[in-house]
């Protein structure tokens, strides 16, 4: 790598001599007679090539594809500042005045799309950050649009200011883009920020040369040093991520190592273990099951606090949904299995929104609460299951209960719920529920999802009969 640096070096300033001896014969295919006038540009020209050569060769040292679009861009810019100064090489290929117009902003408009695409490429846009990748492409759009623009503006000065807005505007994009970088790329954001400041700075620089009329030459001799101190910083960046780069790799395998030396040492230990004597080998693994066993138990321990968790509903302490939703099935297979009864009891809290709109959700949810605590006393049996089905409704699970306990359950419950006052403040809450009972008796062709649908009918028909009551639903098939 030092070898091609050498390299690169000489290359470069036998090109530069080269340049500025030879750029007058380099740019006679456009306008020989201005050119003559103007050895500045000859050496701008020489070393332009130079650099655009330079970064091909970084792309291809790199193997890296922002360094292909860098290298367009400095030729690009380089060539939209040739053309601000005064050489023209549309003029090569037409002579018709308003195409020619178009030359500057044409030029200066693809510098600036090549380095949006060099950004977007830098800090990885299109995966890491979509509103700024948007939003470049927007501008690239605008940009593409304006060009045409210029095909009507017969005053240069006029088609300078179209030009020079769109720079502005594109770096105070880019400004905000480098703002919203993520943090692993955060590490070249600032020199990229500064790169940006400066050029704006250039920009306004620019601005103010052209308000107080100074010459052409002065703004066109501002632009030059703009563009190289831009090509130095943004290929400082570069090689700033090339070390970034290395050095993460470098890291990388310290790390790789690290993990190596680590896995020898564990190696050598467990060969030393293997050595011990047979008595301490079985003392230690002795010891170490029994504490795997213990291990075991605290882990089981801990895993049915965490099921009960999952299956307990927080607010009114019954099962919730999920619970329901496995216990019945599991319910109704041993129903079918053993030839038993299941019946299913639904309960609804009557008028619980009015309760929610006059008291406030507080107070409903203490309803819930107070509902689902007489519930769970009257469940005696421990194969019955309450379970909060969702907001105010509950479902009651009852294996090998036949219809009649289960009315005389449904009804225990409407009584209590009708008996027991609610304090709320200084206000006394009459709470009433209603209930839908159905009992399975191993129909044909039954569902546990049937079964619930009867018990909601029965629910719904408790409803419509004026509330506070239980109401029976049969299983009936065709």
């Amino acid at each position: 790598m030092r070898n091609l640096y050498i390299a690169l070096m000489i290359f470069f300033i036998a090109w530069l001599i080269f340049s500025v001896v030879n750029a007058q014969g380099v740019l006679l295919l456009a306008k020989p007679s201005l050119l003559l006038q103007l050895p500045v540009q000859h050496i701008f020209i020489g070393s332009g090539l130079i650099l655009s050569l330079l970064c091909f060769t970084w792309a291809s040292a790199m193997r890296s594809y922002s360094m292909v679009i860098l290298a367009l861009f400095f030729a690009v810019k380089a060539l939209s500042i040739l053309v601000a100064g005064g050489i023209s090489f549309f003029g090569l290929f037409t002579h018709n005045i308003y195409l020619l117009n178009t030359e500057l902003l044409f030029f200066a408009n693809l510098s600036n799309m090549l380095f949006f695409s060099f950004t977007i490429k830098l800090f990885s846009l299109k995966k890491r950050g979509e509103n700024s990748y948007q939003l470049l492409l927007g501008l690239a759009i605008v940009m593409t649009v304006m060009v045409p623009l210029s095909y009507v503006f017969g005053d240069r000065a006029a088609t300078w200011l179209l030009t020079q807005i769109p720079i502005s505007i594109s770096l105070l994009a880019l400004l905000y883009v480098a703002s919203t970088v993520r943090e692993e790329k955060r590490r070249l954001t600032k020199i990229y920020s500064l790169i940006l400041v400066v050029q704006l700075s250039f920009n306004m620089m620019a601005y103010l040369l052209y308000y107080w009329r100074f010459s052409a030459q002065v703004i066109h001799g501002l632009d030059m040093v703009a563009f190289w101190f831009m090509a130095i910083m943004v290929n400082y960046l570069m090689g700033r991520k090339y070390y970034c780069h290395i050095r993460d790799e470098k890291l990388a395998k310290q790390q790789v190592l690290a993990s190596a030396k680590a896995s020898d040492l564990v190696q050598k230990n467990l060969l030393a273990l293997q050595d011990e004597s047979q008595e301490q080998s079985e003392n230690r693994v002795q010891e170490r099951t029994l504490e795997l066993n213990i291990a075991l138990q605290e882990l089981e321990a801990v895993n049915q606090v965490l099921k009960e968790k999952n299956t307990l509903d927080e607010l009114s302490g019954l099962y919730n949904r999920r619970y329901y939703d496995e216990k019945i099935m599991a319910e109704f297979r041993r129903s079918r299995r053993n030839l038993t009864p299941l019946s299913l009891i639904l309960v609804d809290i009557d008028h619980f929104k009015n309760v929610n709109d006059s008291y406030g959700h507080l107070t409903g949810d203490k309803c819930i609460v107070e509902v689902a605590s007489m519930i769970n006393a009257l469940l005696r049996r421990g194969t019955d299951v309450g379970c909060r089905y969702g907001g105010e409704e509950f479902c009651l699970i009852l294996p090998e209960t036949d219809e009649k306990g289960a009315l005389a359950l449904a009804q225990k419950i409407c009584q209590s719920v009708s008996q027991q006052y609610i304090l709320n403040n200084e206000s006394v809450i009459d709470l009433t529920v209603s209930c839908g009972v159905t009992t399975y008796q191993q129909e044909q062709d039954v569902t546990p999802e049937i079964i619930f649908d009867r018990a909601d009918k029965a629910l719904y028909k408790a409803k419509q009969a004026g509330r506070d009551q239980v109401q029976v639903s049969k299983i009936k098939l065709l």
